[in-house]
């Protein structure tokens, strides 16, 4: 009995040692397991086990961030890029990689991201407006004409109506402001538009007017008269005024040899009739007509009839005398000498009254040069010395009218400078 119990003991002996070996085998092997299993986790921090995927063609490099070991270049986890053929890198080497950089200075780039507004004209050469309305800078501020005047319109344009007109220093109220116009008040509720350069800000005070002195007048040359008594006779048609000049009344027209009694002499050349009206002396000869030729053997000049001073030029109305006898001291139609004639054309065509002496019509009038010669103008000539002697009626064209002593009448002739002494104008 004991020695089956003996043998039963070893059995179950021999099957627990087998267990155990079983047993710490099969957890040497989990525990192995377990361990490589464990094995990348604990190597993931270590940068020296780290390796990185570089692209073909270029080379390996170590960053800032991941150290990279070079004995792990070669290992078996990392991929070995293929090699650059050399007729690769041969053509490689003749191009850059690198992009090009435009060079550009602060100014060049300023003026590159810069737009240039100019300011627009229209027809007129007024400054166009290029704001809207709507965009003008709101203000409030007092402002003054600075110019002679100004226009205010009813919008920011030259074709705007014209509302209203500002002079020198006016004070307006503006409201708005915008590139060339500016919006201003003219009274408490009405506004308009003016252009900004035509007002300023700076005070412009009122200027005070300066009165205008009130003009002397010229008194006119007192007129006297002496005493003078005779016959005398009109040497042509004889206009008899009211007053000693030609711009009082016409009274009637005489005809050539009409006597006149005379009682007085002016002393602006005038005779006093006995009726009191006046004639002009230098018309007038105490020769009684066709007492210088008793015989009646020479046939007297045709008469000549001036042209209508109201409907003709200057020089039509001159040229009408062309062919009137040459008579010294005479001063009608029929028969006057040079001053005669240039006082007589003066008188019936001006209304003006010159003396009937050369030297006297040269002291008067103003002088005027060759160039500046227009008809009317008296032309003054000495032919003995310094003292004027003779004068023409310069009609233009380069001509002139006078009564010609060599050609014993009045004559057209060209025009010349040989002793002329003077140019005088008149009118």
């Amino acid at each position: 009995m004991k020695s089956y119990r003996n043998t039963s003991f070893v059995k179950k002996q021999k099957r627990f040692n087998i267990g155990r070996i079983f047993l710490r085998f099969g957890s040497l092997i989990l525990g192995s397991l377990f361990i490589t299993a464990l094995i990348p986790v604990f190597s993931a921090g270590k940068s020296g086990d780290v390796s990185l995927q570089v692209p073909a063609g270029q080379e390996p490099f170590a960053t800032d961030y991941l150290s990279v070991a070079n004995q792990d270049y070669l290992s078996a986890r990392n991929y070995e890029p293929e090699l650059v053929p050399e007729d690769v890198l041969m053509e490689l080497s003749t191009l850059s990689f690198e992009l090009p950089v435009e060079s550009v200075s602060d100014n060049a780039l300023l003026e590159q991201n810069t737009f240039e507004i100019t300011e627009q004209l229209d027809d007129q050469g007024i400054p166009e407006e290029l704001l809207a309305l709507s965009e003008f800078e709101l203000d409030s501020t007092t402002v003054y004409v600075c110019v002679n005047d100004a226009n205010i319109r009813s919008g920011p344009s030259g074709s705007d109506e014209v509302i209203g007109k500002v002079y020198y220093s006016n004070r307006l109220k503006r409201v708005g402001i915008g590139s060339a116009w500016s919006r201003v008040q003219i009274d408490d509720v009405s506004e308009g538009y003016v252009l900004s350069s035509l007002i300023t800000t700076s005070f412009i005070a009122t200027p005070t007017p300066t009165p205008s002195p009130t003009p002397t007048p010229t008194p006119k040359p007192q007129i006297t008269e002496s005493s003078a008594s005779g016959t005398y006779y009109a040497k042509g048609q004889l206009n008899v005024r009211s007053g000693p000049g030609t711009n009082y009344t016409l009274l009637k027209t005489l005809s050539a040899g009409d006597p006149v009694e005379v009682v007085a002499r002016t002393s602006n050349g005038w005779f006093k009739t006995v009726v009191g009206s006046y004639v002009l002396a230098s018309l007038v000869t105490s020769t009684k007509p066709g007492s210088g030729n008793p015989s009646g053997s020479t046939t007297p000049a045709p008469a000549v009839t001036p042209a209508d001073p109201s409907t003709s030029d200057i020089a039509t109305y001159a040229q009408s005398f062309i062919g009137v006898p040459y008579v010294w001291a005479g001063s009608s139609t029929s028969g006057m000498d040079c001053s005669g004639f240039v006082s007589y054309v003066y008188a019936n065509y001006y209304n003006m009254y010159l003396p009937h002496q050369s030297a006297k019509i040269e002291a008067l009038g103003t002088p005027v040069s060759e160039s500046d010669m227009q008809p009317g103008d008296v032309i003054c000539y000495s032919y003995g010395g310094s003292v004027c002697d003779h004068v023409a009626l310069y009609i233009g064209g380069g001509l002139i009218v006078h009564a010609s002593s060599r050609n014993g009448k009045v004559v057209l002739a060209y025009f010349s400078m040989s002793s002329v002494t003077s140019i005088r104008r008149f009118i």
